[in-house]
Formats: C-alpha cells, sequence, structure tokens
C-alpha cells in the first residue's frame, strides 16, 4: 500500500492508524480494505473503526502490545495482495424527491451556485459518492465529494429538528438524516426508505459502499414510501 502513515497509542488497547489529513477516495479505499483485512487475521484484533483519514484498531491487550501490533501490521500493509488491488465498487441506488417541501434549503443553494433546479439535480445524481465513514447518529452516511457548484457551507443556526430520510450538502460532503435529529447541513430532499431500524440493525450501506442518487417525483415518493413500510422494497444495488 503506497500511502504514507504512521500508528499512534489510544489508552492500552486501542491505536490509531492514521493517513494524511485528506478527503480522498483512494487513501479512503486502502482504508476499508485495511479494515477487512485486519479484522480477518488471528493477531489479537477486536474491532476496527474506519474515518476518513484514521483507522481504529481495538486489540485484545491479553494476547498483544502496541509495538506487537504495529510490526503485524506493517509486515501485513507491506505484504497482502488485497491492499496492492483495484477493489470493485459496490453501489446502491437510493431515490431522492427533490422539491421545496422535502428541501427547504434548495433556493439557497440555487442561488449559491448560480444555476437552475435542473441542474442542481443533474449535479447531484450524477455520479455515485462514497461512503467516507459512518457516525453522527445511527445509520448517517459521511459521503463526498459533491461538485463546487452545491457545495455551500452548513447553516450558521442549525435546525432542531430534520426529517428523518432528509438528503442535504455541507461543504464538499452529502448525507441523508436516518432518523429525525438536529442539523446543520443544506436540505435538497428526501429519501422515502427507511434507513435506521432499530429492530433490524443490518444497516442498508455500510462505509467503503458507494450511493447513487435516483431522482424521483412525489407520487413515487409515496408509492415507494408505502412500499418500503410494507417492507416490499429492495434498493437497487449496481456493480
Amino acid at each position: 500500500m503506497e500511502c504514507d502513515y504512521h500508528f499512534v497509542p489510544v489508552g492500552e488497547q486501542s491505536l490509531n492508524i492514521v493517513f494524511p489529513e485528506v478527503i480522498d477516495a483512494e487513501e479512503n479505499r486502502l482504508i476499508h480494505t485495511l479494515a477487512r483485512v485486519l479484522s480477518n487475521t488471528d493477531v489479537g484484533i477486536v474491532a476496527t473503526i474506519p474515518a476518513y483519514h484514521t483507522l481504529t484498531v481495538n486489540f485484545d491487550f491479553l494476547r498483544t502490545n502496541f509495538t506487537s501490533l504495529t510490526n503485524e501490521i506493517e509486515a501485513l500493509i507491506k505484504s497482502h495482495p488485497l491492499l496492492k488491488d483495484e477493489e470493485k465498487k459496490h453501489i446502491i441506488e437510493l431515490p431522492v424527491c427533490y422539491d421545496e417541501e422535502f428541501g427547504p434549503d434548495l433556493k439557497s443553494v440555487l442561488e449559491y451556485g448560480k444555476i437552475t433546479f435542473e441542474d442542481l439535480v443533474k449535479l447531484h445524481t450524477k455520479d455515485p459518492y462514497l461512503i467516507y465513514m459512518m457516525g453522527f447518529m445511527p445509520g448517517f452516511a459521511y459521503m463526498g465529494s459533491v461538485s463546487d457548484k452545491i457545495a455551500m457551507s452548513r447553516l450558521k443556526n442549525p435546525r432542531a429538528k430534520v426529517p428523518a430520510g432528509s438528503v442535504a450538502v455541507a461543504g464538499k460532503q452529502t448525507g441523508m438524516y436516518p432518523i429525525e435529529a438536529p442539523g446543520g447541513w443544506r436540505l435538497l430532499g428526501r429519501t422515502p426508505v427507511k434507513l435506521y431500524d432499530p429492530r433490524h440493525p443490518k444497516p442498508r450501506y455500510n462505509a467503503g459502499d458507494y450511493i447513487k442518487f435516483r431522482a424521483i417525483s412525489k407520487n413515487d415518493y409515496y408509492y415507494i414510501q408505502k412500499l418500503d413500510l410494507k417492507g416490499k422494497y429492495q434498493l437497487k444495488e449496481l456493480f
């Protein structure tokens, strides 16, 4: 894996593998691949937590320690074939209704980019977005990178409530609110799909996946919403 990195101890049972502090798809792909590889080794690793430019590794201190584990990881990074090969993308299509009812910040983003509504929809649905990391709340995906024309900064005064399913941008990032929560991202639309259900903890997407937004009408929004509530709607997977 050709990338600069260093190790930082985090207490007695964890360490961080720190990469250059950038939002970069290739670097993040390597981090997620390394996380999967390490999770399948028998060197005392308990869990891995990938983020934008770090990988946290929790380990069993009765089986290993910082020095031994970093030596093991370095050897693995230099030799494992998966860390050298390009990985196939797992792309999930997510329907979104771009409408002022669901996207109260549409007008301000249009003015920011000096573009039309049609331009905004095309820009936001054109390419798949890499899920760099999960966080903030269950099911919240930090994705990127959006076009500069819609990369408007977050609100100065966050909303007290953002509806579940809201699709938003904040700078070069885009994401979806899986549950109703406070938030300061710019709301562009909403997906009718339930993104998080505590009764079914298996997520519909994971860090390292890609999300491809598909624009739908209001009629389609309510139709898909009914299907999804009955458990009859499956997200389309593009490979």
